[in-house]
């Protein structure tokens, strides 16, 4: 972007317990030092940020950047209004900036993206735009990996909580409390090579490689190769889980017995029950669900250092 530039700030005030507004506050002032022209927008409740977003990019004179500051969850708003913008204007759909100020923040992770305001800043002033694959399950995008089984129950479970804990302590958390309740539920997954049908642990669909607060579940995703990885975990005991975990921590968990990756540009989930499925923090669906990649979905400043292969996808803006 060039100064006098227009940027539209989007921010969930409750995010990482006022971080947020903080954030936002820090980010307008430093971009509106070096000459840009800067909007601060807040949410007061779920929908404002995908609304927002899409009523700023169907303008007349829309932003040349729409900042998502908060969690996961609000960036994935703003990415399915920017994503649903480019399938119909792309010429002229605004780039999408991230501010991470959530509790987990892994899809900023996953593109090398700070939680710093003056990296922040220098990012949205300096940096390149890139476009970046989404996944879609039903009509709804997700950003990193969207799941059904434990890891949906354990979203569910520190989406609720209140406790002062983020990223991987919540998780972990989470996941010992579920895991004394959860039973493995029987699914049919159909991928473009064959079907898996049995009790699984967990299906995670990823589109970058961690959630949970940089848990790597699929090690090798990633959100610029036009494809999906899943990660099927078998039924096993609690006892097996509790041995389990620590290779999942340091995504070493393909060597296990338990363990499948596959690849796929689509996929489709069903069930005898209902399962949620959750994705970004949030509940984006239940079975029967249709996941397929969305490639080059977005386009999203990043970091002139921006790690590959998102690197070699970069182009000024």
């Amino acid at each position: 972007m060039t100064p006098q530039s227009h940027i539209l700030i989007i921010v969930n005030p409750t995010s990482g317990r006022g971080r947020g507004i903080r954030l936002a506050a820090k980010l307008a002032a430093m971009l509106q030092s070096e000459g840009f022209q800067v909007v601060t927008r807040y949410t007061e409740g779920p929908g404002d940020a995908e609304r927002m977003t899409a009523e700023a990019a169907a303008d007349a004179d829309p932003p040349a950047c729409i900042v998502a500051c908060g969690g996961d969850g609000t960036v994935q708003a703003v990415a399915n209004a920017l994503a649903r913008c480019a399938t119909v204007a792309a010429d002229r759909c605004p780039a999408m900036g991230l501010a991470p100020a959530g509790r987990c923040n892994d899809f900023a992770r996953a593109l090398g993206v700070s939680t710093k305001a003056a990296a922040v800043a220098e990012t949205l002033g300096s940096g390149r735009a890139c476009s970046v694959d989404l996944g879609r399950v039903n009509d709804r995008y997700f950003c990193t990996v969207a799941t059904v089984g434990v890891d949906a129950e354990v979203s569910r479970f520190v989406n609720d909580m209140r406790l002062p804990l983020r990223g991987t302590p919540a998780y972990l958390y989470g996941a010992l409390r579920v895991l004394a309740r959860y039973q493995a539920a029987r699914v049919r997954i159909e991928v473009e090579f064959g079907v898996i049908e049995q009790p699984v642990f967990l299906a995670s669909v990823a589109n970058t490689s961690s959630y949970g607060g940089a848990i790597p579940i699929v090690p090798a995703a990633s959100p610029t190769d036009g494809a999906l990885d899943l990660c099927v975990i078998d039924a096993v005991s609690r006892f097996r889980v509790l041995t389990l975990l620590p290779s999942v921590l340091l995504g070493r968990h393909g060597a296990q017995r338990e363990v499948r990756f596959f690849r796929s540009a689509r996929l489709s989930i069903t069930s005898p029950k209902r399962l949620d499925l959750w994705a970004d923090g949030e509940r984006v669906a239940v079975t029967p669900a249709q996941i397929e990649v969305a490639p080059a979905a977005v386009r999203i400043v990043l970091p002139q250092s921006a790690p590959s292969p998102v690197e070699k996808l970069g182009t000024n803006y």
